[in-house]
């Protein structure tokens, strides 16, 4: 692709000899005031088309859209020069200087999608410094924003089940629109609208599958995903230092993934880089690693075009502000990242491990750690067929116990469901509303079998030598169907208890998630728990699928008191618990645990049964 530098560029031949003298030259570039900003106005603009050559465009003023935002202006202006006739604004232009007489006037940073002319919003230089002013950026408050709207209101409510934990991250568009927010358009109706340039997202290393699985939640995002190399195929040689005009990256993902976005700077003022003219999500503070980067070419599209182009590998700096009109941060080291290793032993008998940082967000990392652990399992597995995978990950908290969540997988699409499970106590834990967590690692370990190891409950009896006395000892038997139609019995010894009193009680025998929801129905109320320490026993105590599960009930009151599951004291007990003052809340429970049991198994298991009987003095 030719690109010419435009006609009236060379007319500023010496602020462009000034320009590239670097950094230095940057920080005395003045501002140019927005009150003397007029129709006709000529100007040049500064991005990279190909390669790290930052050249001229020009730039005419159509005009200056007042009260663009709540005391925020834009300038609309025409482009041209380089590709532009072709491929019209460019996604990844985002934060192209403009300047008039010598003074820097703002950011490239919106377009018209479908747009026949090069027409683009201007973002002010102004109002792009004064949005970056805030304190860096700090460990966020805690909070449940993101993740509570995906989960719902019942996203901390005791006690927790597998499939209410995943369900963010397998039901389709759930996770997308908990974590949309509005875009700043001009206009209504059904015509086109001046929005935000998309930032090329840049996938690399990660599998194509889970590359389509995310294009569509990352598209209502704002961002323009492309599948591209990694920072290997830039060609060899040190990149030349940030400078305006030039392409800049922003890290998700590194190590043997890469995910990033490209835009462009805008200014550097002592050591500070003002980029995009527009937000990255709008995050406020943050800690994201800023990197230089290096654009193969342009992809034009009638749609929008964009950049295609990838990050070096090593950071120059932290992206520590993300407003509504720039992204902002030092130059220097680089930010602290939430290291994760996944460890595949695939169905073939091999071991595959694989080494990546991602950002620490709330928002973002449970989201790419879901993304990482699918991409292996779908490179590295069978994408259709019967699957099973069983899951385990660890969670290393500064300060607190380890996390643990362990599952074997067999419904539909195991790989996604052990991708969400690994991802989900990242958003229990990181967006809580109980105190601020700081996650040390995250360590997953998966084992694909090219089967499914499944069989359902069918039947529940119980064989006794007599009246059932307490101190009677009883087999529960437990018939089991697999798959492939094969029947197996299990069989559990119980030993009545000698203080067990006469009466009815009732034998529940079922899996994990039917013995959760048989618990929420006994709460009767939602409940929550009370401090940090308890959601992570919840999300440790979290029950399995390859366990069956024994529970004897009888009709007395149970409780939960202080958010601990608390299902056999004493009555005399629980009228002590219910009438002090200032105690832990207590919930009670139609009916009191006598006997509770777990046994392991070879496969996962689904289905629920109850068996009354009578126990005799």
């Amino acid at each position: 692709m030719n690109h010419r530098v435009g006609r009236g560029a060379r007319g500023l031949a010496a602020l462009a000899l000034t320009l590239s003298a670097g950094l230095t030259a940057a920080q005395e570039v003045p501002f140019y005031p927005l009150d003397e900003v007029k129709p006709g106005q000529k100007g040049v603009g500064r991005t990279v088309f190909a390669g790290t050559q930052v050249v001229d465009f020009d730039v005419e003023v159509i005009g200056l859209l007042e009260n663009f935002g709540p005391k925020q202006s834009m300038v609309l202006a025409r482009l041209s020069g380089g590709p532009l006739a072709e491929t019209g604004v460019i996604a990844g232009m985002s934060g192209s200087p403009v300047y008039i007489d010598g003074k820097l006037l703002g950011a490239v940073a919106y377009g018209f999608p479908f747009s026949k002319q090069t027409i683009a919003g201007i973002t002010p230089i102004g109002e792009m410094v004064d949005a970056a002013k805030a304190a860096p950026a700090a460990p966020r408050a805690a909070s449940a924003r993101f993740p509570a709207s995906a989960f719902g209101p019942e996203a901390f409510a005791l006690p927790l089940s597998r499939a209410a934990l995943v369900a963010p991250f397998v039901e389709p568009g759930r996770l997308a629109a908990a974590a949309r927010v509005p875009r700043t358009d001009v206009g209504g109706g059904p015509g086109p609208a001046l929005a935000p340039l998309h930032l090329p997202l840049a996938f690399s290393g990660f599998d194509r599958g889970a590359f389509e699985a995310a294009r569509g939640l990352f598209e209502s995002l704002g961002f323009a995903p492309v599948f591209t190399a990694s920072p290997r195929g830039v060609p060899p040689g040190p990149l030349p230092d940030l400078s305006p005009g030039g392409a800049v990256g922003v890290s998700l993902v590194e190590g043997d993934f890469d995910l990033s976005a490209t835009g462009t700077i805008t200014h550097i003022d002592k050591g500070r880089v003002y980029a995009f003219g527009h937000p990255f999500y709008n995050l406020g503070p943050t800690r994201f690693p800023m990197k230089k980067a290096y654009v193969f070419d342009v992809f034009p599209s009638l749609y929008q075009s964009w950049k295609i182009s990838s990050p070096a590998s090593e950071a120059v700096g932290t992206m520590d502000q993300d407003r509504a009109t720039a992204i902002a941060g030092p130059l220097g080291p680089a930010p602290r990242m939430i290291p994760v290793t996944v460890t595949l032993k695939t169905s073939r008998g091999d071991e595959r491990r694989f080494e990546l940082r991602v950002v620490e967000d709330e928002l973002f990392t449970p989201v790419l750690a879901y993304l990482s652990v699918y991409s292996v399992l779908q490179a590295n597995e069978r994408a259709y067929g019967t699957q099973t995978v069983r899951l385990e990950a660890r969670l290393a908290l500064e300060g607190r116990p380890e996390v643990r969540v362990e599952d074997l997988l067999t419904e539909s699409n195991p790989s996604l469901l052990a991708s969400g499970l690994a991802a989900a106590p990242l958003a229990y834990l990181m967006a809580n509303s109980l105190e601020p967590v700081r996650v040390s690692g995250l360590t997953i370990t998966a084992e694909s079998y090219e089967d499914e190891r499944s069989a359902r409950l069918e039947r529940v009896w119980v064989e006794a030598p007599g009246r059932l006395r307490p101190g009677t000892t009883v087999s529960i038997k437990s018939a089991l169907r697999g798959f492939r139609g094969d029947v197996s019995v299990e069989s559990v010894p119980f030993r009545i208890p000698d203080s067990a009193p006469a009466g009815n009680y009732t034998l529940l025998v079922a899996d994990g998630d039917a013995l959760t929801l048989f618990e929420q129905r006994e709460l009767r109320q939602r409940y929550e728990p009370r401090n940090l320490d308890q959601l992570i026993r919840a999300i440790n105590g979290l029950r399995r699928s390859d366990r069956l599960y024994y529970r004897l009930v009888r009709l007395e009151d149970g409780a939960v008191v202080g958010g601990e599951w608390l299902p056999a004291l004493p009555p005399s007990m629980l009228s002590v618990l219910g009438a002090t003052q200032g105690a832990e809340p207590l919930v009670r429970t139609r009916t009191a645990s006598a006997w509770d049991f777990e046994l392991p198994l070879p496969f996962a298991v689904r289905g629920s049964r109850s068996l009354p009987f009578v126990v005799e003095r």
